[in-house]
């Protein structure tokens, strides 16, 4: 059983999927929502951008034979491994994944409070007004700073655009910008600001929109987590997680994604823990395989008016292995969301829309080889001679 209708949720299903057929294994999502949302095109809305995609979650239970109940998990009994919904009826299990999600928040008092896609009509609006300055706010806690860059600089851009004389601020916690990727990220979004003439505050901790003085101030929200009676959680209500996403003192149950006590929230780090978990509840039933622990590693597109930027870094070691900045995809394929086994399938089966890149003159190394070394080497494997190394 899984329960969520999100990244995670999708993501552990198609894995789960990759391995077992439905003969030998049954797949419950148990979800309130009836579409999967692609949340992560919500910034291009104020700039007439692509910005909504949705995929009907029926037409995906129906492709990967799975039963698709439109109710929500309300409690878990793991001893008698059943769990309880909203609508009052009990579902068995033999393992559980919660991939529920978070609450979204207001963090900046007095902010509009950018979601999503339906609030790109208020700060279309707030561009329009052409005031004498915007704040983007990132705000501390738990969340996934990347898109309140993206909201700036596009911003900025239009602005500029349109010849008006708003001045545009990003504020955010981080000691740099975008230092979750390590420096040569935040050297590239440091100067990409400041060609966009956009002011940097770093170390900020916002919470009140007076603060920062300037007009108008645009936020993210931060996430808190969801309570589901009989799961432990932590005093934000996420639950705490080991590297193959089992919840301690819970047999046979597991979680993944923006519900799990990870600080940073992101779909490519929730399809990464959904693997995990995947991998952990196939070993767990009985598939000889050796489950793989979770990895954080984040990927994340960065959306400009120009090129967008790809950026990759283990979330641990950011400043010491990341990635620098490309224009073309380090992954496939390209897109906004990073998942192994979803990302292929919203853009070949789903029909989701890819993210734009610009990929290298040459994508072929040239490497000469000596054709008479080579042959000689061959046929001395095939004879069993030795062959000198090189």
């Amino acid at each position: 059983m899984i329960a969520g209708g999100g990244v995670a949720a999708l993501e552990a299903c198609l894995a789960l999927r990759e391995r077992l057929p439905v003969d030998d294994l049954a797949i419950t999502v148990v979800t309130p929502t009836d579409r999967f949302e692609y949340r992560p095109l919500a910034v291009l809305e104020p700039f007439g951008g692509t910005s909504r995609w949705s995929l009907q979650l029926s037409s995906f239970a129906d492709d990967q034979d799975i039963d698709l109940v439109h109710d929500a998990v309300a409690a878990v009994a793991p001893r008698a491994r059943a769990v309880a919904t909203g609508s009052g009826a009990e579902l068995g299990y033999d393992a559980l994944l919660i991939a529920v999600g978070g609450h979204t928040a207001d963090a900046v008092h007095g902010a509009l409070t950018f979601r999503g896609p339906r609030d790109g009509h208020e700060l279309r609006l707030i561009l329009d007004e052409e005031p004498e300055s915007i704040a983007f706010v990132a705000p501390a806690g738990a969340t996934w700073p990347l898109p309140i860059y993206e909201l700036a600089l596009l911003a900025a851009a239009d602005v500029e655009r349109r010849h008006a004389s708003t001045s545009i601020e990003l504020y955010t916690p981080e000691r740099a910008p975008l230092a979750l990727f390590g420096p040569g990220a935040s050297e590239f979004a440091a100067d990409l600001l400041t060609r966009r003439r956009v002011r940097l505050v770093t170390g900020a901790d916002v919470v009140d929109a007076r603060s920062v003085g300037a007009e108008r101030v645009v936020a993210l929200p931060r996430v808190i987590g969801r309570r589901i009676e009989g799961v432990p959680r932590d005093a934000e209500d996420f639950i705490v997680v080991d590297e193959h996403a089992r919840v301690d003192g819970l047999p046979a149950v597991y979680a993944a994604g923006d519900i799990t006590s990870l600080p940073v929230k992101q779909g490519g780090l929730a399809a990464r823990q959904a693997d995990a978990a995947a991998d952990a509840i196939l070993a767990a039933l009985g598939v000889p395989i050796m489950p793989r622990p979770f990895q954080p590693v984040i990927q994340g597109v960065l959306f400009t008016d120009r090129e967008p930027a790809y950026l990759q870094a283990p979330l641990s070691e950011a400043a010491h292995a990341s990635a620098d900045p490309r224009s073309f995809s380090l992954w496939w394929p390209p897109s906004k969301i990073a998942g192994r086994h979803l990302s292929p399938y919203l853009a070949m089966r789903g029909g989701a829309p890819r993210a734009p890149e610009v990929r290298p003159d040459r994508d072929i190394v040239p490497i000469n080889v000596g054709v008479e070394q080579a042959v000689r080497a061959v046929r001395g494997v095939v004879d069993g001679d030795r062959v000198p190394p090189g």
